[in-house]
Formats: C-alpha cells, sequence, structure tokens
C-alpha cells in the first residue's frame, strides 16, 4: 500500500471536530447510532507521518487499552482544572507515534495521481479519545477538500454531535454542516439548521437555531434561546444575535443581542431566568423571583446583574450590580436587601448599600486535596427589625480551609472545614471573632441517602444586627432522605442545639422534578413554618439534591 494512501483523509477531514464544544446527555434519538461499532473488513493505522498501514491484531488491543488509558487521564484533567479554576495546558491531539489513528471501513479506494479518496461502508476513525462514525466520505487530498455527504456522529467521553451532512476544507481549517445538533460540555444541547466551525478561532456559528438546558429538552423545548444566529466559543462565552427568548411556544422576551458566559463553573443566572418562580414561606408570604445577567462589553467576565424578589409580606427586595471576575476571585458592587442565612428567624433583612465583596477562588496546597479560600466585605448596613434601627459602615472577612470529601467506603464521604471570621460594626463599635469548624458524613445505598453534620462556633464580642446573628454556636444536623420514585423524594430532619440539648427544628420536605425545575415543600412542626420554592434547573443541573443544601434554603 502507497504512503500517500488516504494521508490526508482522516486528519485534515476530521481535524474540524476534534475542538468542537464536548457534551453530556443526548436527547431521544441522538445516542444509540453512535454506539461502539462492530470490526470492519478493512482497517488502516496512521502513524505521525500519515503513513497508512494494515492494524495489527496486537495493535487493535492496544488500542483499546490506551482508549481507556486516556479516558482516565481527562476525567483527572477535569478534576485539577476545577480544582485550580485554570485551564491546563492541553495535550497534543495530533497524530504521534504515541496516539496513532485508525480508521476501518468497508472499502477503501485512493488514486495517487488525481488524489481521489473514497472510504464506503461503515467507516469509522478512532484517534486518542474520539470516534467520528459515518457510511461515505469521499474528496481529494491534493485540493483538501471532502465531503460526508450523509450522517456523521462524534463520540468521546462527554459528546455527542450528529449532523445530516459535512464538509471539510482542509487549507482554511473550515468544516460546514448541515441539521446539526448535540451537546457541548454538559452545559446546552443546541440544534441548527446548519453550522460553520472555525478550528484557527475555535468558534462555532449555528445558523437558524435554538439552544437551551438539559432538563428543558423536549420535542417543543420548555424553554429556549431562538437567534438568527448563535456564535459559541466553547467553554467561553456565546453570542446571540436577534434573539428570542420562548417558554413552549411563545415569546417571552425579543432581544438584538445577547451575550452569556459557556465557563463550567459559571454559576451566573442565565437569560431565561428572566421567567419569574413563584415562592412562599411563612414569614415573607407569596413572592416572585427572577434574574438576569448581562455581561458588558460582551465580556462573560464583567457583567451587571439584577435580581428581583417580591413579597406579599416583605415587599420588594432587589439585589443588583457589578460582577468582575479575576485570576484570584470574584468581586461584587452592589446594592441589595439580603435576607439573614445565620438566623433561622425568617424575614429577617438588611439594607447593603453600598456593599463591596470579594470571594476568592479555592487554592489548593501543591497536589494535595486541600485548599484555602476567603471571603471579604466592606459596605454600609442598614437593618431595621424587631423595633431597632442599627445602620453603619460595616467590614469583615473569612478565611478558611476545607478540602475535598473523603470516601469513606463505596457509600460514605466524610466533609470538613476550618476558618477564622472578624466583624467591624462602626454603629456599636464593636469587634466580633469567630473561630469555627464544622465536620459532616453523608452517604447513601440505593434509594435512601442519609447525613450529619456538626458546627462548633467559638464567639467573641457581639454584632448589634439580627441579620448576622446565630442562631446556635453548636448546631448539629441529621436526617435522612428516601427516592420514591425518580421524580419523587421525601426527607426528614433535624436541627439540635447541643449547647442545651433543644430540638430547634424537624423538617419533612417533599421533592419534585417537574422536568425543566425542581420543586419542593417543606414544614417544620416546631417552628410551625411552610416553605414552598420553584427553582429552575441550571445548565449545569444544578437543583436542591441533598439535605445538606436543603438545611440551608
Amino acid at each position: 500500500m502507497r504512503k500517500t494512501y488516504l494521508k490526508l483523509l482522516a486528519p485534515l477531514l476530521f481535524s474540524s471536530l476534534l475542538a468542537m464544544p464536548a457534551g453530556a446527555e443526548e436527547p431521544e434519538g441522538l445516542g444509540e447510532e453512535a454506539a461502539e461499532p462492530e470490526t470492519s473488513s478493512s482497517a488502516l493505522v496512521f502513524d505521525a507521518k500519515g503513513v497508512a498501514r494494515p492494524v495489527t491484531s496486537y495493535e487493535a488491543a492496544e488500542s483499546a487499552s490506551r482508549e481507556k488509558q486516556d479516558t482516565a487521564k481527562a476525567k483527572d484533567k477535569d478534576k485539577n482544572k476545577n480544582k485550580d479554576g485554570q485551564e491546563e495546558t492541553a495535550a497534543d491531539s495530533g497524530i504521534s507515534a504515541e496516539n496513532p489513528m485508525y480508521v476501518t471501513a468497508d472499502r477503501m479506494r485512493y488514486n495517487d495521481t488525481t488524489g481521489d479518496v473514497d472510504a464506503m461502508g461503515r467507516v469509522v476513525i478512532r484517534h486518542m479519545l474520539d470516534t467520528y462514525q459515518t457510511e461515505y466520505v469521499y474528496g481529494n487530498s491534493i485540493a483538501q477538500k471532502y465531503v460526508i455527504p450523509g450522517e456523521v456522529h462524534w463520540v468521546n467521553p462527554t459528546t455527542r454531535l450528529k449532523a445530516e451532512r459535512a464538509d471539510y476544507d482542509g487549507a482554511k481549517s473550515i468544516g460546514r454542516f448541515e441539521k446539526m445538533d448535540g451537546w457541548e460540555s454538559g452545559t446546552y444541547y443546541f440544534k441548527g439548521a446548519s453550522g460553520v466551525y472555525d478550528r484557527n478561532a475555535n468558534k462555532l456559528v449555528v445558523e437558524k437555531g435554538y439552544f437551551t438546558t438539559k432538563h428543558a429538552v423536549a420535542k417543543v423545548p420548555d424553554y429556549r434561546i431562538e437567534a438568527d444566529s448563535i456564535d459559541i466559543y466553547p467553554n467561553d462565552h456565546y453570542v446571540a444575535h436577534n434573539v428570542k427568548l420562548m417558554a413552549k411556544n411563545t415569546t417571552l422576551i425579543t432581544l438584538s443581542s445577547y451575550t452569556g458566559s459557556l465557563k463550567r463553573d459559571d454559576s451566573e443566572v442565565s437569560l431565561w431566568s428572566l421567567i419569574p418562580r413563584p415562592v412562599f414561606d411563612s414569614d415573607n408570604g407569596m413572592g416572585l423571583h427572577n434574574e438576569i445577567t448581562v455581561p458588558l462589553d460582551h465580556n462573560p467576565d464583567l457583567a451587571f446583574y439584577m435580581k428581583n424578589r417580591w413579597y406579599t409580606k416583605s415587599g420588594y427586595k432587589p439585589d443588583m450590580g457589578v460582577r468582575y471576575r479575576t485570576p484570584l476571585g470574584t468581586a461584587r458592587l452592589r446594592y441589595a436587601e439580603e435576607e439573614s442565612s445565620t438566623n433561622d428567624d425568617g424575614g429577617i433583612w438588611v439594607k447593603k448599600r453600598p456593599s463591596l465583596e470579594f470571594d476568592t477562588n479555592h487554592f489548593y496546597l501543591g497536589k494535595s486535596r486541600f485548599y484555602t479560600g476567603a471571603h471579604g466585605e466592606w459596605g454600609y448596613w442598614d437593618e431595621d427589625h424587631g423595633g431597632r434601627h442599627p445602620k453603619g459602615a460595616y467590614k469583615g472577612f473569612d478565611l478558611y480551609i476545607s478540602g475535598d470529601p473523603w470516601k469513606l467506603g463505596k457509600f460514605m464521604n466524610f466533609s470538613w472545614k476550618a476558618g477564622y471570621a472578624k466583624d467591624y460594626y462602626s454603629y456599636s463599635n464593636n469587634i466580633r471573632r469567630n473561630s469555627y469548624y464544622s465536620l459532616g458524613l453523608s452517604g447513601g445505598y440505593g434509594p435512601l441517602a442519609s447525613w450529619i453534620y456538626y458546627t462548633d462556633r467559638d464567639l467573641k464580642g457581639y454584632t448589634p444586627y439580627y441579620y448576622d446573628s446565630y442562631s446556635s454556636e453548636k448546631p448539629l444536623s441529621l436526617g435522612f432522605r428516601w427516592q420514591a420514585t425518580r421524580m419523587d423524594a421525601f426527607s426528614l430532619a433535624w436541627t439540635i442545639d447541643t449547647v442545651n440539648g433543644r430540638l430547634d427544628h424537624r423538617y419533612w420536605t417533599y421533592y419534585r422534578d417537574m422536568h425543566s425545575f425542581y420543586a419542593w415543600i417543606r414544614y417544620d412542626d416546631i417552628e410551625k413554618e411552610t416553605r414552598l420554592c420553584r427553582r429552575t434547573l441550571s445548565s449545569k443541573g444544578h437543583s436542591v439534591t441533598g439535605e445538606l443544601v436543603d438545611s440551608s434554603l
């Protein structure tokens, strides 16, 4: 077989796909066709120079083994990235002696004079973690242009992508697709009439399409962003042009353009969070929540945000400001009315007008599982509660050390955190110090999950605000949760003040997964209080999935 046999066919034809957005789960009809293929009757391996030769049985076995090893390495890489919050140096994705490319097909033809190439039947190309499948490829290695006239699938540990037709210009590194759909990094599902991918710019443009979160995917998605075109920069940001925010077949809002973040660790709200969400609790009454984040100057790291809260008892509670991400952490300058998260009595609000806050990223200690972090705030607080009206300048910080959970066997995790916080109150010219630690065990087997958490605070000084006072200095929280069906769950939880042995709370909670949002209702039969919440599931699938989260809601 000649050295030029399919020399440029596979590496150039599919190099446009190698850096495409990665995905997660697939909607109905997208995953089964891309299953692991059977061995074809013709197989080639490409070395570092693109020279093709038949695959030996030893190389076939070695390829399968290497694929498993690369999958494990990819998971470790993602773990390290999430720890540090930064991109690692990308591994060489080109063809090499260590990472050869394997091509199988039922039949292959090549003309070394004209450069015409054909691969027919069940065509499968494997390179590192990527597998591509189609039934027919033709093109010309001299012109470096190739065509897949039929359906093509691309699969790797995180990717599901399908197009009805594709062609590739190897000289310009530009791929074009027709009737494409797929997933990107577990972040969103996209679908378009056509698409263009520029490998050099690492940019995918989806024409006449939409995208949505995985929890809203349906024949008619529960909510989605429709646009004339969507410029997608994988794991960074997107820009949608002539935008419609849709709920089923109803247009909720239109915009000339909208820019949003696609970073995997981004917890900011998205355009469809404009949809009001009903809530209820005994202290604040019936309420509606909605929010939006608008990047400034098309920079997803610099954005204006607004969160609106309306309650029948507490009135309107806004939170608005500017958020800026840096390599060290996230800064916010905001005006906000914020409800207490440390006092169990609900309906305790403080006005922060304004407040400058900074939360660091987690900084891991070497290669260990331990990390440190900090939170700082400076602002002006104003509280009107219980007949008292303290107000004045405030500043404070919280330094902590923690680590990734320890696995204790198959079904249990141990978590911990320790820190030191200090608060300065100009209203009373007082300083409060707080040395604390918390320990927790959580686990589950089958439909049952349970947890127990203990926090110990050593407080010196006092706060003039109800807002940041603690209901208990040494609380113990425990409970269990039963996943009754795929959509329904129940939990029973207790909170005990270990200083005096008093039972402060007993929570009965019912959870319901309602496809595009998650709802729960909780009743505290000690305080005789009820709380109801409906949350839109984020693009990452975040929801109330554990009682540790539930106890803070």
